[in-house]
């Protein structure tokens, strides 16, 4: 009877198992299995290849320069999402609860899908008809082409990200902020001390690991960023903001390669875990020991 009961919890996971197995792990071998293959489109049979896949993706200067754009979009955008969602979520944290609509208001670009956003923003940077054009005209400054420069573009993704996702930040940064006990903050008080020196003393050393969590949450989905990318820019101008995962798509539905479109969806797997990894064992090692 007792075995019974020790093995009953187990029976209502197995659904949940059994859909990760068949939307997760059963694509991830199909996946690793076709990057050792050489399977085109355009060919009806396939051959195996071995790792010649990867070697040739990683002779290519192209894979080079769209892991150089990733890194870079990944760097910029989250050291900009960690000072803006502390700031908002500091502010949100002095709200009082009869404010919960402003909270809601900061939180509604988080909610919005992501490609929706990315078409509000591509309408916003129109060159003809966007609202950004519209405003620096009346302030006397010409239009700016910013999805069709390369520079301007990369920046431009990099603000629509962050609109979308500092908010993700703010809220976790919410959460820590109501953790931490009030009697450290009256004791301080009492002490003399002001406002900036119970921040800094104070709030933001136990908030470090809540924003540690927080940063290794949004590099994950930075380092495999596709559909903001996607439709707000295509990866374009001339290259400019093709990211790893674009890169990747462009391998398998522009190209036809699936074997270099599965080795360069690999290698963004390899790049994710190895940082969620080293991250992870770096930031939470000593604690969880």
């Amino acid at each position: 009877m007792n075995s019974q009961r020790t093995k009953l919890p187990y029976l209502f996971l197995l659904p949940g198992a059994m859909l990760l197995i068949a939307f997760h792990f059963v694509p991830f071998i199909n996946t690793l299995t076709l990057s050792f293959k050489n399977s085109k489109l355009i060919r009806s049979e396939e051959t195996f290849t071995g790792f010649h896949n990867y070697q040739v993706i990683l002779t290519n200067t192209r894979f080079w320069y769209s892991l150089f754009i990733t890194l870079s979009f990944t760097i910029v955008s989250i050291c900009l999402e960690a000072v803006l969602g502390l700031c908002l979520g500091l502010m949100m944290n002095r709200l009082s609860p009869g404010n919960s609509f402003f909270r809601i208001c900061i939180l509604i670009p988080w909610t919005i899908p992501t490609v929706v956003t990315a078409r509000i923003w591509q309408w916003m940077f129109d060159y003809n008809l966007g609202i950004i054009n519209y405003l620096l005209e009346l302030l006397g400054i010409i239009r700016i082409n910013w999805l069709g420069n390369p520079s301007l573009a990369f920046f431009s993704l990099i603000i629509a990200d962050v609109w979308k996702t500092a908010p993700f930040v703010a809220i976790i940064v919410l959460a820590g902020l109501s953790a931490i006990p009030q009697e450290i903050y009256k004791a301080s008080v009492i002490d003399g001390t002001n406002s900036w020196q119970r921040f800094r003393f104070i709030t933001l050393p136990l908030l470090l690991p809540i924003l540690g969590v927080a940063v290794l949450f949004r590099t994950i989905d930075a380092l495999r960023i596709f559909d903001l990318v996607y439709v707000l820019t295509g990866g374009g101008p001339g290259g400019s903001t093709e990211t790893l995962s674009v890169y990747a798509y462009k391998l398998f539905f522009y190209k036809g390669d699936f074997g270099q479109g599965a080795a360069t969806s690999v290698i963004i797997l390899l790049l994710v875990a190895g940082f969620g990894y080293f991250y992870t064992k770096k930031s939470f090692g000593e604690r969880i020991r």
